[in-house]
């Protein structure tokens, strides 16, 4: 293989994976979530409209603003959207043994 050198690591796993979307005032937001074991219990969230990826958690949502320069949030829809990933969020962290997420009773 040419890349044996430079080469790092290669993971796989079966991931679970979310899409969903919604809507402020201003701006309609489609996120991916990835919810894997790797990355230390963070989740990869991926805003579809910037392209954007993070790892976040609970504690990057303590400042709605940094959103902005992450994922490409519009300013004004920070603290609607940290509210919304709080609960993708919390979701990452059950087992999946629930039968219904908050995000499904919406």
């Amino acid at each position: 293989m040419a890349f044996d050198e430079e080469l790092l690591y290669t993971v796989s796993e079966t991931s679970r994976v979310r899409f969903t979307g919604i809507e402020t005032e201003t701006s309609r937001y489609d996120f991916g979530f990835v919810y894997t074991h790797q990355f230390m219990g963070k989740v990869l969230v991926v805003c579809m409209q910037t392209g954007q990826s993070a790892l976040l958690d609970m504690h990057a949502l303590e400042e709605p603003r940094q959103l902005y320069p992450m994922l490409g949030i519009n300013l004004y829809d920070t603290d609607h959207v940290a509210e919304f990933l709080r609960l993708c969020l919390e979701e990452g962290t059950k087992d999946g043994k629930t039968s219904e997420s908050p995000l499904e009773k919406m």
